[in-house]
């Protein structure tokens, strides 16, 4: 798949995609009728397509980001990850493809061991895939798959997963095998709230999606992006704030955020990037209705 790189002022943004499956809307949007999806169907043919069955669904991508700025080289979110760094949400989730992550890296022209941060954006299992290295699954044998850097996440997500709901949450566990042993490593930091990473990089939380979902504000050269995780499923939820992703863990504070980043980005007329949607947009408004418009 192409590459492609957003210039914010001197911030420089790849998009490095890991892998694709199709989720049905029944599944990610179980409250919606089916034939509210018509017009995003329509307007947004890219972002929908039909499983093997024939269901219309959400064509999910995982997207990770490799963002430079001031002479920094950051990872936003680490993507489903591959059989061995992620084995049971690769399964469950990717019907057992394997991410491509660490090969789009390379294709960009760089390493693993060039990264100097990995910025999560929460701690949900399609986003922590590529976190730990091994050669097996079933391996002791663990390290960092990003030898030199940090992983940044939100404590609220540590305090809401390091418990048994992980596995009650989506049936499966990932937290063992993805994030806890960041800590045996001593490669994690946990912060709690807006936090600078460089004098162009600011993360700020946008939580709802879950406790600890943070954004990253680039705001460099009188331009600005904003990276948004999960705080968007989709194009269809910058129109439909009010719509709730299953996986939502409080759906309330989740529309409250998505309808803030919409007014902030709005106004600072800021490119975009949703993890689970290709590439790059902006917000325009059409009809009194604010709608995503890619770029």
């Amino acid at each position: 798949m192409p590459h492609s790189t957003l210039t914010v002022g001197n911030v420089e943004i790849t998009v490095l995609h890991d892998s694709e499956v199709a989720l049905p809307f029944i599944r990610t949007f179980p409250d919606v009728p089916r034939d509210a999806w018509t017009p995003y169907m329509e307007r947004y043919p890219d972002a929908y397509t039909k499983t093997a069955t024939g269901d219309d669904s959400l064509r999910v991508h995982f997207e990770c980001y490799l963002v430079r700025s001031q002479g920094r080289v950051l990872l936003v979110d680490s993507g489903l990850g591959n059989a061995n760094s992620n084995p049971n949400v690769v399964e469950m989730i990717g019907g057992g493809i394997d991410g491509v992550l660490l090969s789009e890296l390379k294709k960009a022209g760089f390493k693993a061991s060039d990264v100097d941060t990995v910025f999560l954006t929460h701690l949900h299992p399609d986003h922590v895939g590529w976190n730990v290295a091994r050669p097996a699954a079933d391996s002791a044998d663990e390290s960092p798959t990003f030898p030199n850097a940090r992983y940044v996440a939100h404590e609220a997500d540590w305090a809401a997963f390091d418990t048994p709901r992980d596995s009650e949450i989506f049936g499966y566990d990932w937290w063992a095998q993805t994030v806890a042993p960041l800590r045996r490593f001593g490669v994690l930091d946990l912060i709690t709230g807006e936090t600078e990473l460089t004098g162009e990089l600011t993360v700020t939380p946008t939580p709802g999606h879950t406790p600890g979902s943070m954004s990253l504000i680039v705001n460099s050269g009188g331009e600005k992006a904003f990276m948004m995780g999960d705080v968007f499923h989709g194009p269809a939820q910058v129109t439909e704030t009010d719509w709730v992703f299953h996986y939502d863990m409080d759906p309330e504070t989740a529309g409250v955020t998505r309808r803030g980043m919409l007014d902030h980005a709005e106004q600072d007329n800021a490119a975009i990037a949703i993890c689970h949607h290709s590439g790059f947009g902006r917000v325009v408004r059409e009809s009194g209705k604010r709608y995503w418009q890619a770029l």
